[in-house]
């Protein structure tokens, strides 16, 4: 079921707190595991650690710089030892910060780049997504057209031990641009762009050697129209929830505006059932109502909350919307969170779900109180 709409504004909330120091778009956040640091990744090149034990003192704690160009993505691993940061470099670089005062290198991984060009647009080749398994011991990077798994259960020695592709007619898949590890470990979600735009989840029981579980592919108002549009919706953003029961997706709803030159994009949350991950059942969609003609609203980012109650999703026309998911099939917006003046491109929940940290093409990093 659809649900279409915006909350009420007294339902809208601002940010507790702003994050400045980045000079260009700020592409991705994450938490540690105790909540303690935040970490932010830009195109600028930097990976900034901020102290945000005290909301109204954030401070920087540490700046990484070893990436040549811009840096589209972080994780914390699950003990919180490691960041890894995934770059337009086509590298990925696992980070060390037990010792904030002197964080190192601990490995870098390294993507082969493609031999084809991509088309014009903010996402062109290298890592465009990088995530932790539960176990701490593999890392999954969304590297152009391919999800790459590294066991880096020995940091200093990594071994690449899978990969694989959304279509086995490379030109006929776009670049992988997000991906995600269940809560368990078992699955693994990535999402696509290009012509053939679809979620796929993966069985990870043998991490070395992933398989094709089910694909998922994003509603469209009109896929005949949408395609000779311009293409059909990408698949932006994957997170798991309930323990790993549901799956969401954030994409875009693409159709053409009768009578003009273009097509417009309405921003789309999808949440599937996936308790048999071979058969996934789509539950409820959520799409947010254009301002006017031209507005675009791709949701490049979903997030759900820790205890499963809520879905964030992070939208290209800056706006940030909580989801009530408690009835998954009547996705509700419960509240909506301003801030962000430009395209919001990443979202994180602290792990005690108290904050949401979200990132844009504004330079910013907001926190807000989600309780």
């Amino acid at each position: 079921m659809a649900f279409s709409g915006q909350p009420s504004p007294s339902l809208s909330r601002g940010p507790a707190a702003t994050l400045s120091g980045h000079g260009r778009a700020v592409n991705s956040v994450a938490f540690s595991s105790d909540g303690r640091l935040l970490a932010s990744g830009s195109t600028d090149r930097t990976v900034v650690l901020w102290n945000v034990t005290d909301l109204a003192n954030p401070t920087r704690a540490a700046a990484l710089n070893g990436h040549r160009r811009a840096v589209n993505a972080v994780a914390f691993s699950p003990d919180g030892r490691l960041l890894a940061s995934g770059s337009t470099d086509w590298s990925v670089v696992l980070w060390d910060v037990t010792d904030l005062a002197n964080p190192t290198r601990a490995a870098v991984l390294v993507h082969e780049r493609p031999g084809w060009l991509f088309r014009d647009g903010w996402r062109q080749g290298g890592v465009h997504a990088v995530a932790f398994g539960p176990d701490g011991r593999f890392i999954a990077c969304a590297a152009d057209r391919a999800v790459i798994v590294w066991d880096i259960s020995d940091p200093a020695r990594p071994n690449r031990c899978a990969r694989v592709t959304h279509h086995r007619y490379v030109w006929r898949s776009g670049p992988v641009i997000s991906v995600m590890f269940s809560p368990d470990g078992r699955l693994l979600a990535s999402g696509s762009d290009g012509d053939k735009n679809i979620g796929v989840l993966w069985d990870v029981s043998d991490p070395t050697r992933p398989v094709l579980t089910a694909v998922v592919r994003p509603q469209v108002r009109d896929w005949s129209q949408s395609l000779s549009s311009g293409g059909a919706p990408a698949v932006h953003s994957v997170g798991f929830g309930h323990g790993g029961r549901l799956l969401a997706t954030g994409s875009g709803d693409l159709g053409v505006v009768s009578g003009t030159y273009g097509s417009w994009r309405q921003g789309a949350v999808t949440v599937w059932d996936i308790i048999d991950p071979a058969h996934p059942v789509k539950r409820g969609t959520g799409t947010l109502p254009l301002a006017g003609l031209g507005d675009t609203g791709q949701m490049y980012a979903v997030a759900f909350s820790p205890d499963g109650r809520l879905l964030a999703s992070g939208c290209e026309n800056a706006a940030v919307t909580l989801w009530d998911v408690t009835d998954p099939a009547h996705l509700t917006p419960a509240t909506h969170l301003t801030g962000h003046r430009k395209a919001v491109q990443g979202l994180a929940f602290s792990p005690d779900g108290r904050l949401l940290a979200g990132c844009g093409a504004d330079k910013t990093v907001l926190l807000w109180e989600t309780g």
